[in-house]
């Protein structure tokens, strides 16, 4: 009966929902009244998360937004940006990080939250993504007793071992109210037994910053700089700590290089990955909007980190994800997204048919996806002030 309700509930789209529903959602969380809500953020697919929605907040007019961003030092000149790219300077608070252990970190940063928290006086608090601060947001939100919205809720990789999931769980195991991204939350917090009411699908915010930040993006003179034409090179990204899967990477790209430009951010010549082998360009990491622009005009990503299944999906660029599972299945049922781990006849196959042109896969953007998701959040937040 569930299932079937949650299939009702999604053929009718948004503005279908019943208005009782909406308000039985308000009132479990008693959002009478709120005018403050503090938005975290610590890794960049959070800040992008909740960005959209301080925005919205603001030109509304109805909330106080604070975005609480929990940065390291290194991370401190493509915040700066960031924040400047969505004229938010003066609605956000920085707490500078501590490095450490994951346990060292969650618990500095729920001091960090307590202190802000009771200098704000917030009405509720909203994660906006799956990192250590995120979790520690909600965690202190929950034990003093403030409302927490979880912010694409739902997601599931079903891989343990992966620390975002964890995180996941115990945002949305204290949550009052639920936001989904995609049709697979929506089912996966109904199979665990939150309540329907709890539950509202409204789309996918980071894809509000991509529909913020794209045009600045097409205006990057990256490519002129880098001497690139559009569709004519392949970008890889790997995460810092992927050791593990360093020796597929290097044979991958020894094979891909031999007859393509492979481009790899943010990596220094090594043994692995040696300078001035054919096709392969080592440069420096760029900022988010010149990497923007290079992912978007790439003939295929490929990568073993998750964070940019959801804008090469909208974007249209092919994405060999090296992982054997993924928390966005919207991005492989319907996308770009194809998983490929850990198997290098599968993946030079797949950039073989890519590079030839012969991958005739037609993609579709996932519902909702369609820069609105912060109004559409505002709008519910709002009927509740």
């Amino acid at each position: 009966m569930r299932l079937s309700r949650s299939i009702v509930l999604l053929s009718c789209g948004w503005f279908g929902l019943s208005q009782r529903f909406i308000v039985q959602s308000l009132n479990v969380i008693k959002l009478s009244g709120v005018k403050k809500i503090v938005l975290i953020a610590q890794d960049r697919a959070a800040f992008l998360h909740a960005a959209p929605l301080v925005s919205v907040f603001r030109k509304n007019g109805v909330f106080e937004p604070v975005l609480a961003r929990a940065l390291d030092p290194g991370s401190r000149a493509e915040h700066d940006a960031l924040a400047a790219a969505f004229g938010l300077p003066d609605a956000l608070r920085v707490i500078e990080l501590e490095p450490g252990s994951p346990a060292v970190e969650t618990a500095s940063l729920m001091l960090a939250f307590e202190q802000l928290f009771n200098e704000i006086e917030p009405d509720f608090v909203a994660p906006g993504g799956h990192d250590h601060a995120s979790l520690a947001g909600a965690l202190t939100a929950a034990k003093m007793g403030i409302p927490v919205i979880s912010l694409d809720a739902g997601l599931r990789s079903y891989d343990r071992a992966e620390p975002e999931e964890i995180n996941r769980l115990v945002i949305d195991s204290v949550a009052a109210l639920h936001f989904v991204s995609e049709h697979s939350g929506l089912y996966n917090l109904m199979n665990e037994g939150v309540a329907d009411e709890r539950i509202l699908f409204v789309g996918n915010t980071a894809i509000d910053s991509l529909v913020t930040l794209i045009a600045e993006a097409n205006e990057s003179a990256v490519l002129e700089t880098l001497s690139l034409a559009p569709k004519k090179f392949v970008t890889v990204l790997l995460e810092p700590e992927s050791s593990g899967n360093r020796d597929l990477f290097s044979k991958v790209l020894e094979s891909l290089a031999a007859t393509a430009t492979v481009l790899l951010p943010g990596s220094q010549p090594s043994d692995e990955f040696p300078d001035g082998a054919p096709g392969l360009r080592l440069i420096d990491m760029p900022g988010y909007i010149d990497l923007l622009r290079l992912l978007k005009e790439s003939a295929f990503v490929l990568t073993d980190s998750a964070e940019f299944e959801a804008e090469l999906t909208v974007m249209n660029v092919p994405c060999l994800t090296l992982r054997p599972t993924t928390a966005r299945p919207s991005t492989v049922e319907i996308g770009t997204n194809v998983l490929v781990a850990p198997d290098e006849e599968e993946i030079l196959k797949r950039a073989s048919l890519i590079l030839s042109g012969k991958q005739s896969e037609k993609t579709l953007i996932p519902e909702k996806w369609d820069g609105a998701a912060a109004k559409r959040i505002a709008e519910v937040l709002e009927r509740g002030a």
